[in-house]
């Protein structure tokens, strides 16, 4: 199945995301920061939203990725700003269109390829309303390693997380690794979600305008790739400052990812 069709029987939406990380994609290891300070045990930054089951059109496209970058910017604004303002549809589309060349015919609904997003995301920052987000630095972080992931969640707010999902997970209440053919990572196809919560069992992520929890064994069989966007706005707001985080490098580098 491509990254652009449609979901399986039981699901609630399409899925939409060309797996290909961008090679110059600076890696958020090499940044001692969110790794020298320890987690907290559990961190909920989506309770800063509402959520009301809007796919943003993501139920009828392949549009994830777009999807999850405006629910990762609407939890910055909730949090650092008590911002009630929600993503629209016609944002999301907006995205996609700038992101993967969708032009509102079948023939480009084939999702968006990861390299193009960071780039671009990297480059031009998104609009919210009025433009208010710095031009993120966006970093790698490894989604096998559940202290980076919680790290990162928890001083560094909610992140990018690449999925190869198995059919076992379209329609389940709880993600969790899935056993024989319907089990095998991206047997359903690849998938962006924003994660934005955690604790000691699951972490939570925000896809198709819902809460949807994995198990952390179902993130380390299913996880592809998981990207850190690293604000200014937020370190400022939450007075957050992980040691050894040298922003201006990973500003310079994420800029640099559109040449």
């Amino acid at each position: 199945m491509s990254a652009g069709e449609g979901g399986l029987h039981g699901s609630p939406g399409r899925l939409g995301l060309v797996h290909r990380p961008h090679p110059a994609l600076p890696r958020l290891g090499a940044q001692a920061g969110p790794l020298r300070l320890r987690p907290p045990p559990a961190c909920d930054w989506h309770r800063a939203i509402s959520l009301d089951g809007d796919a943003l059109g993501n139920d009828r496209l392949g549009n994830c990725v777009p999807c999850a970058a405006l629910r990762a910017i609407q939890i910055r604004r909730g949090v650092v700003a008590g911002d009630r303002r929600r993503p629209t549809e016609a944002a999301a589309l907006a995205l996609y269109r700038a992101w993967a060349g969708y032009d509102g015919t079948a023939a480009t609904d084939l999702g968006t390829p990861s390299d193009m997003a960071a780039a671009l995301w990297a480059r031009d920052g998104i609009a919210w309303g009025a433009q208010w987000e710095d031009v993120p630095a966006i970093a790698w972080i490894d989604p096998g390693r559940p202290e980076q992931l919680r790290g990162a969640v928890a001083f560094l707010g909610p992140v990018q997380l690449d999925l190869a999902l198995p059919r076992s997970a379209a329609g389940a209440a709880l993600w969790e690794v899935g056993e024989g053919p319907d089990g095998s990572p991206g047997s359903w196809g690849a998938h962006r979600v924003c994660v934005g919560r955690y604790d000691a069992d699951h972490c939570w992520c925000i896809t198709w305008g819902r809460e949807q929890p994995m198990s952390w064994s179902f993130l380390a069989r299913y996880g592809l790739n998981c990207e850190a966007t690293v604000s200014r706005s937020w370190l400022d707001t939450l007075g957050v400052s992980p040691q050894g985080l040298d922003l201006a490098t990973l500003e310079r580098a994420s800029r640099a990812l559109a040449a």
